[in-house]
């Protein structure tokens, strides 16, 4: 029987998030963060997996969900669910298009690569 070392993991994990979030204070790593999870989104359709990784973003930026919301004009209380995945329909265009907006993001269209 394998025996696990769950302070090892415990560590492992805790330096494997401070690698991540350290790597996403910088705004390019955080454009190609946001276009990765945007294409898996297109691929399996798990939006909810799209905004938890903008909700990692926003977290790294330190911004308020009320000021965020605030700014936006748009419900706190939908902003909360929408970024932790509580959602249950994907939200609108215009919603995404809006935050993109608000944290310097522009979506561009791209052809497939063959």
């Amino acid at each position: 029987m394998t025996k696990f070392n769950i302070k090892k993991i415990l560590d492992e994990n805790i330096k494997h998030d401070s690698v991540v979030n350290e790597h996403l204070k910088d705004e390019k790593e955080q454009a190609i963060w946001l276009q990765t999870a945007l294409d898996e989104y297109i691929k399996d359709g798990n939006f909810n997996a799209f905004y938890s990784s903008l909700e990692k973003i926003i977290e790294i930026r330190n911004i308020s969900v009320r000021k965020m919301s605030r700014d936006l004009e748009l419900s706190r209380s939908n902003i909360i669910r929408l970024l932790g995945g509580e959602t249950k329909t994907a939200p609108k265009f215009d919603t995404l298009a809006k935050i993109f907006n608000y944290l310097d993001f522009e979506i561009k269209i791209t052809p497939k690569s063959a």
